[in-house]
């Protein structure tokens, strides 16, 4: 390999050995060489002596492997060895890479020199963007004008744990532009697709799909929910067309929760199961937590109201048997107000459901040494999984997450899309055909959908299929026997 020197930073060579060598450590041994790689630039990190280097690189799988296999460590977890976004790697296939496939990778190292050396630094917080500033102007005074205006201030206005008048009003401007948009789309004549959070997993789905779709003249309106149980409740009272849920949710919605005086949802139908995901109970060394039962008596945040983190969290401390903790003790909050608690120090531990790796923990862990995961006991584990169809132990594999060192024990589930009995079984078939169809082009832009497969679109699923998905299931069953239609 040509090797260019470059006073702003490593050259070529130590990029080359940096990356090998996370390959090798941080990901799978001998899985890859590097068949080719190129320095592409370089940019100061803002606020200290460090430096951004930029790189394109070719690498070439030495054995068959699966980056978007239910078990094992996948593209999320590659992508962050790598320094890239799991957008910048491109050549993986959805049915899994045979030796000698090519990935190509835009990646992103920092370095610092010290000694007389470039050093790579690992854990250290990602560049801060600079806050985009609200314009002064405005340019008219009618509806449109006064909801652009919102909605500038509500995008660039984080959600915080930290409560106050003005995050009170940040927070009800948010959930009324979420109802808003609802209704305009519902105007419209689009299908209603409920996903979640805007920097979540579902929510990110839910563009990418929403991008495909409108490609092949099939109109999807994205709503950025709450979370799985919103999306349960609107599904059930005709609000939402399609929905993504945790298939716990699902399942626990469908039959009703007596705990919560919730009664069944009859109307919910399923479509398909997407991705496997699990819960993450995360704390900081030092908090004294080591194991789930040093959980009691703890100040945790167990996410938002509506949302299937809360719910499985609730679910798993009823079966440890631990006494349920004081009103003061709970925080229900989201992900990225969560995690402020918790290095904040206003709570000791937070709980995430979410797709693995979640990248919330990933980024997490990038930033910080201390991070650590709370396995849930083997009891508890079993009691769960035997009384609910949709759960299953899990065993997340050692380097899903930068610096995690032992495989984690918790407990796993799957993303389900679901929808209304009263869909029409057109728009049912329809959004079915394109998802699963068209999931090798979504994955260029949110690589989760690669994990959708005709092997795996019923596992989990315990809510009664759509007569749509059903039909459509037996016909691809019949066309891979070889049985005539």
């Amino acid at each position: 390999m040509a090797v260019s020197s470059c006073t702003r930073g490593p050259d070529e060579a130590v990029i080359y050995n940096e990356i090998l060598a996370r390959l090798d450590k941080e990901f799978s041994a001998d899985l890859f060489t590097i068949n080719s790689l190129s320095r592409k630039g370089s940019a100061p990190v803002p606020g200290d002596d460090g430096m951004y280097i930029y790189y394109d690189s070719e690498l070439a799988f030495q054995r068959d492997y699966n980056l978007t296999s239910w078990n094992g460590l996948n593209l999320g977890t590659l992508a962050v060895v790598l320094g890239a976004m799991p957008e910048g790697v491109d050549g993986f296939n959805n049915s899994g890479n045979s030796r000698g496939d090519v990935l190509k990778v835009r990646g992103r190292l920092r370095y610092v020199y010290k000694g007389g050396e470039w050093l790579n630094i690992r854990h250290t917080a990602p560049p801060t963007a600079a806050m985009q500033l609200a314009t002064e102007a405005t340019e008219g005074s009618g509806p449109g004008a006064v909801l652009r205006h919102v909605r500038e201030l509500v995008q660039r206005t984080p959600a915080s744990s930290k409560k106050s008048s003005e995050s009170l009003i940040i927070e009800e401007f948010r959930k009324s532009l979420s109802l808003i948009d609802l209704g305009i789309a519902r105007h419209e004549g689009k299908l209603l697709f409920g996903t979640g959070w805007p920097a979540g997993t579902y929510n990110k789905f839910g563009t990418a799909y929403r991008d495909y779709a409108s490609q092949h003249q099939f109109s999807v309106f994205n709503y950025a929910s709450e979370g799985s149980m919103e999306n349960g409740h609107q599904l059930q009272a005709g609000q939402l067309d399609f929905a993504l849920l945790q298939s716990d949710v699902a399942e626990v919605l469908s039959k009703g929760w007596v705990a919560e005086y919730q009664l069944p949802h009859p109307d919910l139908r399923s479509v398909a199961s997407l991705w496997p995901e699990a819960l993450h109970i995360v704390t900081l060394e030092g908090n004294g937590i080591d194991t789930f039962s040093d959980l009691q008596g703890k100040r945790l945040a167990i996410g938002s109201r509506q949302s299937g983190t809360r719910y499985t969290a609730i679910r798993v401390w009823m079966a440890s048997g631990l006494t349920a903790p004081g009103i003061s003790q709970i925080e229900e909050i989201g992900i990225g107000a969560s995690i402020e608690a918790l290095e904040s120090g206003k709570v000791d531990a937070i709980f995430i459901a979410g797709a693995i790796p979640d990248p919330a923990i990933q980024e997490l862990n990038q930033q910080r040494l201390d991070v650590r995961l709370i396995p849930i006991a083997q009891n508890t584990l079993t009691r769960l999984t035997e009384e609910y169809f949709s759960y299953y132990g899990i065993t997340i594999p050692e380097r899903t997450y930068p610096g995690q060192t032992e495989p984690y024990q918790t407990l796993g589930f799957a993303a389900l899309l679901l929808t209304n009995r009263a869909t029409s079984d057109e728009d049912v078939r329809t959004f079915l055909t394109l998802m699963v169809e068209g999931a090798d082009d979504i994955a260029r832009n949110f690589y989760r959908a690669g994990f959708i497969s005709q092997d795996t679109a019923r596992l989990g699923i315990a809510v009664p299929l759509h007569p749509a998905a059903e039909q459509y299931y037996a016909e691809q069953n019949n066309n891979i026997n070889g049985a005539p239609e």
